[in-house]
């Protein structure tokens, strides 16, 4: 639409969009929508006030309409100028209205029994601000903390129930606002007596009427039609067959008689001294539920006009804007809360005019009302607003215990149900703390049931980031599988650690052809664990010690460590820390010791001519020329052997010693990619396809390499043909023995 994307383009300022909406055109249709939203809001409205002051209170239902109408017109005139997009409408909403109106109820309750209306009302009205200012200043705060993402990891099914038994409250209330009445067991009687049935009867089916036809009509103008609809018919039926408005109005079918002018209660600032503590204590729960229900109508409000307008809202400044509207409406002398409409934000949008511009409207509309709109109220009939509050309600109750059947899994389905009935059966509060607890049940049910073995490898294929020579990588191959490698994952709890005791305990079991000498824990990706995982460690513990198995564990946080140490599961080495920094050189410290084992590790030269002769199956006097194109280069520990970055113009074997290949990152951190001792070749692979170097070799422990130029290369070519080619097939099946190994690996983790 050509005029909404003209009013949401960022780059024009407010005064430049306030002049495109006073256009004769786009001016009427601001005054229409404005309308159209002022006809939806105010046939609502009546109710809010109903269900705020009722029973004892029900003598100021017209105070109760000058305060919403206050707190309607200090949002709207706030958000309207401040909100992150032009067509926020903000308005009270029936589920923040009934929850101050039990906040009401609960503290009329706990107020002496012979205090006078009169006296009851200020302390009442103070209360309600008193909600207000806690609500919105929560919300500000979410807003200015930069905080408002948190709301977000509320459990999808806890907001599910926790609406679905809001929406009975709110359907419930309905009955207070038509027949003074709620739905009870001792009310049943009263509810169901005919000349009671024939005045909340129309209510239910103008609700019902509404839910259809929103289900098969997908227009914004649906509500105010069907609203003047049933207003044209109510006149027609009063008119034509009853005959008699006035025995309609003393049989209760009216709104309670408004004075000629709206009343607008001023605030005492002594009377705060006057509230009761049981008033306060009675009323702290319901303001709690408050602050939640606000808090989640919010986000779950901005994010419906997200999708009715197409475009992002910065949520953050949407809580900071919302709070600080609420704040100012209580200051004001409103304190009826309020959130965005997103039926509103979709006519701005439908109509193409400019959203801040109709807030600016409605303001004025609903401050007309308040000067002179006494009579309008006083004409509307019970059944409109009731059925209103009752399509709100049966709304809530049809998208989350119908709706939700077919989309949820049943468990999660099943929290929402249990969390609906918790809070129609037992409250509000009752509700969201039941909805915690069976969702923490539910987590950790469900968190128990995940593996919490991320990977299970073995020493055979998994091997340490040291390059060996062809004898030593033979020896892991064949006796690799006594290293059991384990890399944990999550947080690890009393029904994941018993699982996970008992997984080892079976491969222990199953073990005994080739025995375990070796089981690495790798806690890279674990972020805690309980107490009871300490124990099941411990039991893991005793249990390698008697079947002779070391136990090594690398990759835990600091903060974890102590634990760790403190029950004795890991022990210091003479010399040597407990704990690996990573898995890599826990797996070295087991592959040295089964190669010590073996007599293998104190090999600390092997010559090229073994080199070939091992690993190519080549005769040793085929390649005795080699030596005429080597450079013998003795290191000492701290050598650059070639820098990251150097033109890659030679390949070195190593005959003794030990290399480290160095990966420099950005800033000066530095990268062991791997490390290379006696027996291996380094740099062959930019030597071949003559690219720079991708990392820097440095020289970990004194030794001697032996150096082959790209020049050389070609000498031996062209003179000795059968040496190029023995180095060749040799270079061939080192890289292939390499990929290989890779293949096996990568297969190894994908199963």
């Amino acid at each position: 639409m050509e005029n909404a994307s003209l009013f949401a383009a960022p780059d024009l300022s407010f005064s430049d969009k306030l002049k495109a909406s006073l256009q004769p055109a786009i001016l009427l249709r601001s005054l229409l929508a404005s309308a159209t939203i002022w006809l939806l809001i105010s046939s609502a409205l009546p109710s809010y006030a109903k269900l705020i002051f009722l029973g004892k209170m029900a003598d100021y239902f017209a105070a109760g309409l000058g305060i919403t109408l206050v707190s309607q017109i200090v949002i709207l005139v706030v958000t309207s100028l401040a909100s992150s997009d032009h067509a926020t409408i903000v308005i009270p909403q029936s589920p923040t209205a009934v929850i101050q109106g039990m906040i009401a109820s609960s503290a009329v309750a706990a107020a002496p029994a012979d205090m006078s209306p009169e006296a009851l009302f200020p302390l009442v009205y103070w209360i309600i601000i008193f909600s207000s200012l806690i609500t919105g200043g929560f919300v500000l705060l979410l807003g200015i903390t930069r905080a408002g993402g948190v709301v977000r990891y509320i459990p999808y099914p806890i907001v599910g129930g926790f609406l679905a038994g809001l929406g009975w409250f709110i359907f419930n209330a309905a009955f207070a606002v038509v027949v003074d009445h709620r739905i009870a067991v001792h009310t049943l009687p009263v509810l169901l007596a005919d000349d009671v049935v024939t005045r909340w009867l129309p209510s239910l089916a103008f609700a019902i009427c509404i839910l259809v036809l929103r289900t098969r009509i997908k227009n914004v103008m649906l509500m105010p039609v069907m609203i003047i609809v049933a207003v044209v018919l109510f006149y027609a039926w009063a008119q034509f067959v009853v005959g008699d408005m006035d025995a309609l109005a003393e049989a209760g079918w009216f709104l309670p008689k408004v004075p000629e002018s709206i009343v607008w209660p001023s605030l005492d600032l002594a009377v705060i001294a006057r509230i009761d503590l049981a008033m306060i204590g009675a009323s702290a729960g319901g303001v709690l539920t408050l602050v939640v229900v606000f808090t989640l109508h919010v986000f779950f409000r901005a994010g419906a006009q997200e999708l009715v307008s197409g475009r992002e809202l910065d949520f953050n400044r949407e809580c900071a804007v919302n709070g600080a509207a609420n704040i100012a409406s209580g200051l004001a002398g409103g304190g009826v809360l309020g959130y965005q409409g997103p039926i509103s934000t979709a006519l701005i949008e439908l109509t193409g005019v400019y959203g801040r511009l109709v807030g600016l409207f409605l303001a004025l509309m609903f401050w007309l009302t308040l000067l002179f709109g006494s009579a309008l109220f006083s004409l509307v009939p019970r059944f409109l607003p009731a059925g209103l509050l009752m399509f709100f309600g049966l709304q809530f109750m049809k998208e989350w215990l119908l709706d939700s059947w077919f989309k949820l899994p049943r468990q999660d389905y099943i929290t929402v149900l249990v969390i609906a009935l918790a809070t129609a059966l037992f409250g509000l509060f009752s509700g969201i703390a039941l909805g915690l607890v069976v969702a923490i049940l539910f987590f950790v049910l469900e968190y128990s049931r995940m593996d919490v073995i991320k990977q299970e490898l073995s020493g055979e294929l998994h091997r340490s980031n040291l390059d060996r020579s062809y004898a030593e990588n033979q020896f892991l191959q064949k006796e690799g599988e006594k290293i059991l490698i384990l890399r944990l994952q999550g947080y690890v709890f009393f029904g994941s650690a018993y699982r996970f005791y008992e997984r080892i305990k079976s491969l222990i079991a199953d073990d005994d052809s080739r025995p375990l000498k070796f089981i690495i824990l790798d806690f890279k990706s674990v972020r805690g664990f309980d107490v009871s995982t300490i124990n099941d460690l411990k039991r893991l513990k005793g249990l390698t010690d008697r079947h002779d198995i070391e136990l090594l564990i690398s990759s835990v946080l600091p903060h974890l460590q102590p634990l760790l140490l403190a029950d004795g599961i890991v022990a210091r080495e003479s010399g040597g820390p407990p704990f690996f920094d990573d898995l890599d050189h826990a797996l070295e410290r087991a592959e040295n010791a089964l190669l010590e084992g073996a007599d293998l590790l104190t090999i600390a030269q092997v010559t090229v001519e073994q080199q070939l002769a091992q690993h190519a199956l080549i005769d040793s006097r085929d390649v005795s020329a080699l030596h005429r194109y080597l450079e013998v280069i003795e290191t000492a520990v701290g050598d650059v052997v070639c820098q990251q970055g150097d033109e890659s113009d030679a390949l070195y074997f190593i005959e003794s010693g030990r290399v480290d290949v160095l990966l420099q990152g950005d800033g000066q951190d530095v990268l062991r990619l791997r490390s290379m001792t006696a027996g291996t070749v380094i740099g062959e692979v930019g030597f071949y396809l003559k690219k720079a170097r991708t990392a820097s070799i440095v020289v970990t422990e004194a030794g001697v390499l032996q150096r082959l130029s790209l020049e050389a290369l070609r000498q031996m070519e062209a003179s000795d043909p059968r040496t190029a080619s023995a180095l060749h097939v040799f270079i061939t099946r080192v890289l292939s023995d390499r990929l290989s190994t890779t293949n096996r690996v990568i297969q190894e983790l994908m199963d």
